[in-house]
């Protein structure tokens, strides 16, 4: 995140051990610790830097990652981690979506959105 001047780190995850593990390396930028679980976003609230999001049932495709980044660009918004479109977000997560301790997935995409991002996403 510090290299590309991230404004934030948006982690999926089901379990939380992601966004502790990054909780741990104390970056300079919030953690957006996206889940659907609400034990997990109550733990995560615990975290050093942690801003957990209780993601609705339906609110993003876990079958779709573009959905799901889409999705955290959205919720970075709406939470203020992000002022400016061209603000990047650091997204991780485990795919396929659930898998515990996968987070085998990073993207740094701008906050703009998808009408924003290439095709490669």
């Amino acid at each position: 995140a510090r290299t590309v001047e991230a404004k934030a780190i948006a982690c999926f995850t089901v379990g939380g051990s992601t966004a502790q593990r990054a909780s741990k390396k104390r970056p300079d930028v919030p953690i957006m610790a996206i889940s659907p679980l609400k034990e997990t976003a109550r733990q995560l609230a615990l975290s050093w830097g942690v801003y957990p999001d209780l993601s609705p049932p339906n609110s993003f495709d876990t079958e779709n990652f573009r959905d799901m980044l889409r999705y955290a660009c959205e919720t970075a918004t709406r939470k203020g981690l992000v002022k400016n479109p061209n603000d990047l977000l650091v997204v991780t997560a485990g795919f396929p979506f659930g898998t515990p301790g996968a987070a085998n997935v990073i993207r740094v995409i701008p906050a703009a959105g998808p009408s924003h991002w290439d095709s490669s996403l």
